[in-house]
């Protein structure tokens, strides 16, 4: 894709998610809220699909072209698309429902396989970010933009984001992995999609997920973090790829602000 046609879908796609999160906030606040429960087990509310519908039809109306790959709705994308918008209508729904507000609103723009523009929203923490390879990374508050850069990596500390619902025995092995390396190590327990970006504006140095993840979770983090300078990459240490795959599921991976750190060999089990 040409950069002026992706700068001009960025504008849009800004003005979307803005609506979007604007409506998932406003159920947030409001009194009564609830929830059902999906075939595996995750929690779905109002706002997930009020967020959707919002974003499907804004998404459309920017470029008809472009097909959209949704958590709630995943029908949209045959196997042989090269560009397609992936998205997160609502992630951390469990933060959402608990009202510690780091959720997110994610949109995605994939291109043969890479997310190539990524846009989070986190509306009732006031923070939002976006990125694309070929302009950069950018964190906004109002109408400031201030361009992000993730950080090298000390040699004697280690910032470690992780979950903020749940801490899981693999987060525990990881952690002491890189006690070992660095000695001293801080975690930063941080709700959904938001993880991604602590790395991608230089507030962590790592987040490593050893457990299962839906593409829609990480494409749009991933793409703010590239475009930061950091890397989302598999245990092979090649970048997650969203060609498709009928689960929608990623490979284990680390994101990390430092692509020239070797991560791999703390992430080897001995």
């Amino acid at each position: 894709m040409k950069e002026s046609q992706l700068i001009e879908l960025i504008d849009g796609a800004l003005e979307v998610a803005d609506r979007a999160s604007q409506k998932v906030l406003e159920i947030y606040h409001s009194e009564g809220l609830k929830f059902e429960s999906k075939q595996d087990g995750s929690p779905v509310t109002e706002a997930d699909i009020a967020s959707h519908q919002i974003l499907s039809t804004g998404l459309v109306k920017l470029n008809k072209n472009i097909p959209i790959l949704s958590e709630e709705g995943k029908d949209d994308v045959k196997q042989d698309e090269s560009l397609f918008w992936l998205i997160d209508p609502l992630d951390g729904t469990k933060e959402f429902i608990n009202r510690n507000g780091e959720f997110t609103v994610n949109i995605a723009l994939i291109e043969h396989g890479a997310p190539i523009l990524g846009i989070v929203f986190a509306p009732a923490v006031e923070q939002n970010f976006y990125g694309a390879i070929s302009i950069g990374a950018f964190k906004m508050k109002g109408t400031e933009r201030t361009n992000i850069l993730s950080k090298q990596q000390k040699e004697n500390e280690c910032l470690v984001t992780l979950s903020k619902s749940h801490k899981s025995k693999d987060d525990e092995w990881f952690i002491d992995q890189c006690k070992n390396h660095f000695g001293v190590v801080h975690e930063i327990p941080t709700g959904s999609s938001l993880k991604l970006c602590k790395v991608a504006e230089g507030e962590a140095d790592i987040y490593s997920r050893l457990g299962p993840t839906y593409q829609w979770d990480i494409a749009a983090g991933q793409a703010v973090v590239e475009s930061a300078g950091g890397v989302v990459n598999d245990l092979s240490g090649n970048p997650l790829s969203y060609k498709f795959d009928p689960q929608l599921k990623n490979p284990h991976f680390y994101c990390a602000g430092d692509k020239e750190f070797q991560w791999l060999e703390l992430l080897k089990e001995d």
